[in-house]
């Protein structure tokens, strides 16, 4: 309080007490000044009392909403800064409270100043105001103020219960740890692991000779390079290896669902991981198969919530010992952020699949051009790699844009890579290489890059992966540079999900619905759904808890049984030929022609 009455307060840039004639003073000395009080001194007094109640009131205020957002953010600096605010300020109020008290018991004002120095001192046993506003040592002031901060406790505990009940309320699967296995493409696994190969893997590690730039691209006039032949197929000889692979498993029938353990955990960028998945039973072989370029569906219970993602797998099929997945931590990303500050080596991992279309063996086409910006460049090293550990003939044109070379995720595998295998042609860009020793390509991929790289690029079979503004882009060249668009295949995840509205569903429509009536049977709700609104977009309308992931047709995760009804879905990679038969839809995609029944 001493410090308090001391403590100078602010107005308009300038420290003090407001006096007359708007002279600044500071309370202690002045009060040690006055012999007696006077009129002036008495207004003086009041004036400053005044001023810092109004002031640390608004003070308090300002950090109560800095302390709430920096809780929320889980800012603990800024919470502590807050927190310090809030006590500073009630200080102040304190001082000014006390001030108004002085005046109304008309004490002289040097005695007052000397009982207040006694007091703040420790000299004095008794209060100002005597002892029986003091119980045990705590005035009524102190009182208060505990309160006020044990009820700024509890708002905050309140608030942290509401806003994870949100969160969970968002992704709709409030689930405990001990649920139903993650949600995959495929029905649950049954009986022993799928069966070893015939094909015996290649050596754990590739040939590493002499590890040549990243930016190396061949020559377009090479041999390498000529124009391939009309025929998409290529000499049986060929195929000799693939085809054993093929033996392995078909994507429909290999889909599994289980747990897999944290081998090891690379850092391949500062904000890039690679996992490296074991099998969890003492087995030396994965137990499912895959093809180059699906993915896996992850599951995680994290803050009460059960929430899905869907990763592509980066490593060859040919590893049948391990499988790894490569994650880029996303700033606002739960599930990314999840496993770059948490996961551990040890930890186990619910996983469903492997699905998806977006593979490559090889079989389809005599070459390959693989074009991917940032973490799209994962389904892109299952292929090369694969490609590259069976002699594949065909040539593979790799062309990938990143921002720093800092940002390169897998710059030294590529390097060796592109040394292995002199069909594999590189092409590597930088947007922003400013301030580093990068000697490549510069900037963004452009159609005169893509022309250059990728010799008669219009005839050859395309591949293209990364955040969708790029992609659209880059397939916006392709177009002006005449690449049919059914020769481009593209895999897309992590599609914006609705604006969420305050209570943690999806924003509602403002527009009456004026579509079929869909009605969820596990939940008896019926309502109409709206134009060009999907069945998942309408549950999460309804709080009905249908899991999703890509939210564009590939995962799998959001499928449901359709009951009764037609509908029809613009993408439908998340479906075998088994789910067809049983009526089972894709949420996300799918959009009633009349009245629909699902079981959700």
């Amino acid at each position: 309080m001493m410090k308090d009455m001391m403590a100078p307060s602010k107005q308009d840039g300038v420290e003090g007490c407001c006096g007359a004639g708007g002279l600044r003073k500071e309370l202690y000395p002045y009060l040690m000044s006055l012999p007696a009080w006077t009129r002036e001194g008495r207004l003086d007094v009041e004036r400053l009392a005044q001023e810092r109640v109004r002031e640390s009131t608004s003070i308090l205020q300002t950090s109560h909403t800095s302390l709430l957002k920096a809780l929320q953010t889980s800012d603990i600096k800024a919470a502590e800064r807050a927190l310090q605010q809030s006590r500073d300020s009630l200080g102040l109020i304190a001082s000014g409270v006390a001030a108004h008290r002085l005046l109304i018991e008309g004490a002289p004002p040097q005695d007052v100043a000397a009982q207040w120095f006694k007091l703040e001192m420790n000299l004095a046993p008794t209060s100002m105001a005597g002892d029986s506003d003091v119980l045990h040592g705590v005035t009524p002031l102190h009182l208060f103020a505990m309160g006020l901060l044990i009820a700024f406790a509890l708002a905050m505990v309140v608030m942290y219960f509401f806003k994870m009940r949100r969160a969970a309320k968002l992704f709709g699967r409030i689930k405990s740890d001990s649920g139903s296995p993650p949600p995959g493409a495929a029905p649950p696994l049954s009986g022993a692991p799928s069966p070893p190969s015939r094909v015996t893997p290649p050596d754990a590690n590739l040939a590493s000779p002499k590890v040549l730039p990243p930016s190396t691209v061949s020559d377009p006039k090479s041999p390498a390079a000529e124009k391939p032949q009309a025929t998409d197929s290529l000499p049986k000889e060929s195929f000799t290896a693939l085809n054993a692979v093929k033996d392995l498993a078909s994507p429909l029938t290999a889909n599994w669902r289980g747990r897999l353990r944290v081998g090891s955990i690379i850092r391949e960028t500062p904000n890039v991981k690679t996992l490296r998945l074991l099998p969890v039973s003492s087995a030396s072989l994965m137990p499912f198969t895959f093809v180059p370029g699906q993915f896996l569906n992850l599951s995680f219970s994290i803050g009460g919530a059960r929430m899905n993602r869907s990763y592509s797998i980066s490593s060859s099929p040919m590893r049948r010992e391990y499988v790894d997945l490569t994650v880029k931590r996303e700033p606002r990303g739960a599930v990314s952020r999840h496993i770059d500050d948490l996961l551990k080596v040890g930890n186990e991992i619910e996983v469903g699949g492997p699905v998806g279309r977006f593979t490559f063996t090889g079989a389809e086409a005599q070459s390959i051009v693989l074009i991917s910006g940032g973490v799209g460049i994962t389904p892109m090293m299952s292929i090369a790699r694969y490609l590259t550990e069976q002699s594949w003939p065909g040539d593979i044109y790799f062309i990938y844009g990143c921002s720093t070379p800092a940002e390169l995720i897998f710059a030294k595998d590529i390097a060796e890579l592109q040394a292995a295998n002199p069909k594999l042609n590189v092409t590597v860009t930088m947007s922003r290489p400013e301030g580093t020793d990068w000697k490549g390509s510069q900037g963004r991929i452009t159609k005169e890059l893509l022309a250059q790289a990728v010799p008669d690029i219009a005839s050859r079979r395309i591949h293209l992966c990364g955040p969708q503004v790029m992609m659209e882009a880059v397939k916006a060249l392709l177009a002006e540079l005449k690449v049919p668009p059914e020769q481009v295949k593209t895999e897309s995840f992590g599609t914006a999900a609705p604006t969420p509205a305050t209570d943690g569903t999806a924003a509602k429509p403002t527009t009456p619905a004026t579509g079929p009536l869909v009605t969820f049977s596990k939940n008896n709700k019926s309502a109409k759904i709206h134009v060009d609104q999907t069945i998942l977009e309408l549950s999460e309308e309804l709080a009905i808890g249908i899991e999703f992931s890509c939210r564009v047709g590939t995962c799998g995760i959001c499928k449901v049984k359709m009951t009764s009804g037609e509908v029809e879905m613009a993408v439908e990679d998340g479906l075998d030929a088994d789910d067809k038969a049983n009526n089972i839809i894709l949420a996300c995609q799918a959009k009633p022609k009349g009245p629909v029944e699902v079981e959700a």
